[in-house]
C-alpha cells in the first residue's frame, strides 16, 4: 500500500466565488467527504497536488492533513478546465483503515509474450485496470501480469487472476491480455498485363476497338490524289 502525504486548509465557505479566490491565490479548491466524515469544503496548493499526483497511481492512499489533523483519503474525481486542462477542482475520499473499500489498481505486464518474440505475433491488453474491494492495508500498489509463456491464441481472462485477501469485482470473463496472429495485407501496385489467349480489360479492349475502326475507315476512303474520275477514265479509252 503507497501512501503519499498532502496538506490542505479547510474553506470556510464553499459556493463558486469562493472557488474563484481560491484559484486566483494559486491554490485548488475540492471536498473531502466519507461514511465517517461530514463533507468540508478544502483548498490545495496548485504545486503540492501536481507534485503528489506525479508519483502516484489510482491505487494511491494520501495522508491528507487538514489544519493539524490527518485524513486518510484517496483521490475520486479530478475536474479540469475544457480549454486550458487546469486542475479546477477535486475530490477526495475519506476511507476508514476497518472497513473494505472499492478502488481500481493499474495491471502492469511483465515480460514478452513468447508468441511476439518468436512467433511474429502481436499483443493486445483491452484492461489496464482492475477493479477490487478489499481493506485499505491491504490494496496492491498495481497488479503485476507475467505474460512470458503466452504463445499465439493464448489469452489471460479475469478469472484466472488471484490476489491474496483481496475480492475482484471486474467481470471474471473480462480479457485482460491476448496474443492475436499478425495481419499481413498485399497490395500490388502496377496491375499484370493478361496473359496470352486471355481477354484484355475492358479500357483495353474500348481502346483495341477504336484503333480497328480507325484504320477500317481509313482503308475504305480512299485520298483526293489516288480517285479517279470519269473524265480520266474517258481519255484513256479513246
Amino acid at each position: 500500500m503507497k501512501e503519499i502525504p498532502l496538506t490542505a486548509n479547510l474553506r470556510s465557505d464553499g459556493g463558486k466565488n469562493s472557488a474563484r479566490r481560491t484559484r486566483r491565490e494559486g491554490k485548488i479548491p475540492g471536498v473531502v467527504y466519507g461514511p465517517e466524515v461530514p463533507p468540508v469544503s478544502i483548498a490545495i496548493d496548485e504545486k503540492v497536488f501536481h507534485s503528489a499526483v506525479k508519483s502516484s497511481t489510482s491505487s494511491t492512499i494520501y495522508n491528507l492533513n487538514l489544519d493539524g489533523k490527518e485524513n486518510k483519503v484517496i483521490l475520486r474525481d479530478i475536474q479540469l478546465d475544457p480549454v486550458t486542462s487546469r486542475v479546477i477542482h477535486v475530490d477526495f475520499h475519506a476511507i476508514s483503515m476497518n472497513r473494505p473499500i472499492n478502488i481500481s489498481i493499474p495491471i502492469k505486464f511483465v515480460g514478452l509474450a513468447r508468441g511476439v518474440k518468436t512467433e511474429g505475433g502481436i499483443m493486445t491488453a483491452p484492461m489496464r485496470e482492475l477493479e477490487i474491494s478489499c481493506l485499505p492495508v491491504n490494496i496492491p500498489e498495481a497488479l503485476e501480469v507475467d505474460v512470458s509463456d503466452l504463445g499465439i491464441g493464448d489469452a489471460i481472462h479475469v478469472r484466472n487472476l488471484s490476489i491474496p485477501n483481496v475480492e475482484i469485482l471486474s467481470e471474471p470473463e473480462q480479457t485482460v491480455v491476448v496474443i492475436s496472429s499478425p495481419t499481413i495485407i498485399k497490395a500490388e501496385a502496377v496491375a499484370e498485363a493478361p496473359a496470352e489467349g486471355e481477354a484484355p480489360a475492358e479500357g483495353e479492349a474500348a481502346a483495341a476497338e477504336g484503333e480497328t475502326k480507325a484504320e477500317s475507315e481509313g482503308a475504305a476512303k480512299p485520298t483526293k490524289g489516288t480517285e479517279t474520275t470519269k473524265h480520266e477514265k474517258k481519255e484513256e479509252k479513246s
